[in-house]
């Protein structure tokens, strides 16, 4: 297994919380430069990915507007590591935990034998989600989820939608600003979306702001019975801590599935 983490603090992140009008600014100041306008219904609801993929957005939420700006790739190193990983590993099981609009699942093409499941538990983003799903030209084999991936299947959990910043949405904690919705959510394991099947080789991506370790827990099987794992995993260590995970403890488990490499650490 090959591992990708990142331990920070969330600087960027308190940002978007205590400062959203200002934020908001500076997406509206880049949008304006690039499509010279700030009018909703001119602005584009999908974009083109680097692979010829399409990606519907919420040209609306700030997140979106993002993602029109750069093109679909706000993660540069993710996104090589997936396009790398899919070419390299011809996985039978591609697993994207925190789909948000889908810019990683939806960044490339498979092969006609891959299983791909997405898991979001943002309920605002699905209709996008199911809209680029249906443009993906590996449709049929694609499946999404609206769940907290967990340890637990059918646990109901409150979820906090950031109308402000899609990225932001979680389980663990709720912005001060008043942009959010809280909303219960069913936590289901990967273990079950996966009915015990043994699949030879398989790639996971999971982002899903402080709920990476109980995610994991819930994948103790797929780790057991697949030959071969890659994943990559980018974690907030404050939202960890936030439910009571202690962060040397979690490296640690790490440890113990398989082979663990830690490519990065990132401190802020």
């Amino acid at each position: 297994m090959n591992w990708n983490a990142a331990i920070r603090k969330p600087f960027l992140m308190r940002v978007w919380e205590n400062y959203p009008k200002t934020w908001k600014f500076i997406i509206d100041v880049g949008i304006l430069v690039k499509y010279k306008t700030l009018n909703i219904k001119k602005l584009p609801n999908t974009l083109t990915l680097p692979s010829s993929t399409v990606l519907y957005i919420d040209s609306e939420e700030n997140r979106g507007r993002a993602l029109l700006i750069s093109n679909g790739v706000t993660q540069k190193r993710l996104d090589r590591f997936w396009s790398i990983a899919v070419k390299k590993m011809n996985p039978d099981l591609v697993i994207d935990v925190g789909v948000n609009y889908g810019e990683c699942i939806f960044s490339t093409q498979y092969s006609p034998e891959t299983r791909i499941i997405g898991v979001e538990a943002n309920s605002r983003l699905l209709p996008f989600i199911e809209q680029s799903k249906e443009a993906h030209p590996n449709r049929s084999q694609i499946a999404i989820y609206n769940a907290i991936a967990s340890d637990k299947d059918n646990e109901e959990t409150a979820f906090f939608i950031d109308r402000h910043w899609s990225g932001t949405s979680s389980a663990t904690y709720q912005p001060s600003h008043k942009l959010i919705d809280r909303v219960p959510v069913k936590s289901i394991t990967i273990d079950t979306i996966c009915h015990a099947q043994t699949y030879e080789t398989v790639l996971f991506k999971v982002d899903v702001e402080g709920y990476e370790a109980f995610v994991l827990k819930g994948m103790t099987n797929l780790f057991k019975t697949s030959k071969s794992i890659l994943g990559f995993i980018e974690f907030n260590s404050e939202y960890l801590e936030n439910l009571g995970v202690n962060v040397d403890e979690f490296l640690l488990f790490l440890q113990t599935l398989r082979s663990t490499y830690i490519r990065k650490t990132i401190v802020w």
